[in-house]
Order: structure tokens, then sequence, then C-alpha cells
């Protein structure tokens, strides 16, 4: 019994010091490609220093206890605002009178269950699609799907860089960019809804899986910045409200996300429904939210959630917009 407690202290010790020190490790994430990969877990680190607190508190530890608790206040400080809707999920479903719909997916250049995602696909009745790893087997395994929006850019690759957005409303303008990523496609339009026209982009960013990948992530990040332009006073009449759906790679807690938003002014719309972890489907343990939805404070947004697995190691985000008609 004895030794089954030390041990028990052990390891509760060893994860105070592993989960303080990456928490203290993701503070630093602008000066380092490790610490800025390190801070896109912080809302692992949460439950882990809540458990500790409350581990080493019922076995009077109290030096122990008050560590976890400094450990725990940067992580809750980042996580906290979007654990407080509770996370949320939802199936698809369509749109009601009077709001548009958007499915914004990334299919898995892997995923091999076309009809999974086509039914799925079905189901939800979206009114724009936003579909990303877009590989020439997936525009074949899709055709019947997307035959129905007469509106559309798609440039498909036999890498994991092909994407395409699917619309029933005309898009104005609409182009493929890199982003600085040559290879890679995003996608900017603007969409004439009901109600008024949205600058509508589309985007998968590079995976920061090395220095190297992470500078690349960055840089688009940049090229979105000035593609997207400053912030703009509300209700200007001279410009369509923005919205930026996709795969960005990069959550929340990291400063190159809240750079993006203070040079453009949009604000992340899922904030209001939870966290909503997206990636990766086959191991909840260290899924984080990093597909998103971000927008002009006056677009009407009126939910994001997520969809159901669909064979992709991403989940679906399902936005609705009120026509404003």
């Amino acid at each position: 019994m004895q030794l089954g407690r030390q041990f028990a202290l052990f390891t509760a010790t060893l994860s105070l010091v592993v989960a303080g020190g990456l928490s203290l490790l993701a503070l630093f994430a602008r000066y380092g490609w490790i610490a800025e990969l390190v801070s896109h877990f912080r809302l692992q680190y949460a439950v882990v220093l809540v458990a500790l607190v409350g581990g080493f508190a019922i076995t009077r530890r109290p030096y122990r206890a008050f560590a976890a608790g400094l450990f725990l206040l940067p992580n809750a400080w980042f996580a906290g605002p979007y654990l407080l809707p509770g996370v949320v999920t939802s199936s698809a479903a369509a749109a009601a009178a009077g709001e548009v719909s958007i499915v914004a997916l990334n299919l898995f250049v892997a995923n091999s269950e076309h009809a999974a995602v086509r039914a799925y696909l079905r189901h939800a009745d979206a009114d724009i699609l936003v579909l990303s790893e877009l590989t020439p087997a997936w525009v074949s395994a899709l055709r019947e799907v997307t035959a129905a929006y007469p509106y559309w850019v798609s440039v498909d690759r036999r890498t994991p860089w092909g994407l395409g957005v699917y619309s029933r409303f005309p898009l104005k303008g609409a182009r493929a960019l890199d982003l600085g990523l040559g290879g890679s496609v995003n996608v900017v339009a603007t969409a004439a809804l009901p109600g008024g026209d949205v600058q509508l982009v589309g985007v998968h960013l590079a995976s920061p899986t090395s220095p190297a990948r992470a500078a690349q992530r960055n840089l688009q990040l940049q090229r979105l910045a000035d593609l997207l332009g400053p912030p703009r006073q509300s209700g200007d009449a001279r410009n369509p409200p923005r919205l930026l759906i996709g795969d960005m790679n990069i959550t929340p807690f990291s400063p190159y996300f809240g750079d993006l938003l203070d040079r453009t002014g949009l604000i992340d719309r899922r904030a209001r429904d939870g966290l909503l972890t997206t990636w990766p489907t086959w191991f909840m343990p260290v899924r984080i939210p990093i597909d998103h939805c971000i927008a002009d404070p006056d677009l009407p947004v009126l939910a994001v959630r997520r969809g159901p697995a669909v064979g992709s190691d991403h989940y679906p985000l399902e936005i609705r917009l009120h026509r404003r008609s």
C-alpha cells in the first residue's frame, strides 16, 4: 500500500513538472518553433493541472497544490474564454429559412470513406462548401454532390494542398492563390449572398511540423492579413464584410493567430460556441482547434458547430449566417 502511494505521488509530481514546464515554455511561443508548437495544447495542460490541484489538496500537499495552481493560470487565461460556453457538438442539419449555411471540411487525402462524406454533405445541404485536401480522386468521388452547386472555384492537387469552394450563390472575382507557399491552394471570392455581398476566403495553411514549415505558415498568415486589410469601421458600406474559413493549422492560443486578428480587426466566431476541437479525430486527448471561422464583428454569424466524423482526420465545421435580408 505504501509503495503504491509513493508511486502515485511520484507520478503526480512528475506530471506537475512536465505540465508546468510545458505551460511555461508556451509563454515563449513567439520566440521559437517548439515553444509555439507547445502552445497549442493549453487545454490539455489545464485539464492535467486542475486534476493535480485537487489531488494535492486532498492529500494535504499544499505547496504542490499551489504550484499546480500557478502553472494553471496562464492556461486558464488562454483557454478559459472558449470553455465558458461549453464544448458544443452537433450533427449536420439543414439551415432554417432565412439562414445561409456553410460547411468547411478537410477531406484528408488518405480518407477512403467517400460514401460517408457524400452522405454527410447531402444531409448537411449547405449553401457553400469549403473543401480542402481536394485531390483528383475526391473531385471524382464528390461529383454528384458538387454538381448541385452552380458557382465554384476548385483546384485539385495530388498533394494535400488542393482546395475548392462550391456555392449556390454567385462567386464574384473568384481566384486561387498560394499565399506564398508554392503549390498550395487558397480561394478568395465575393459571395453574393441574399442581403449583401461577403468577402469569402477559404484556406488551408501549411502545417507547422518543422521550423521551415512553421515559417511558411507564418508567411501565409502575414499574406492573409495583407489580403484582408486593416480593421474596418462597423457598417462600412464601401467594403463587404470579411469571412475567413478553413484549416489554418494554428490554434487560438498561438500569438500568430492573435496577430492576424489584431491586424485585420476580425474576431474568432467559434468563441461564443465553445472550443470545438477538430483535429485529430482519432485521439481525443490531444485534439486541438485548428479549423476556424473568423469574421468581421458586424457579420451576422449565428452559430459555429462541429460536425460528425466522416473518415477524415478532421471534423467538419458547420457555420450559419443570417441572410441580413
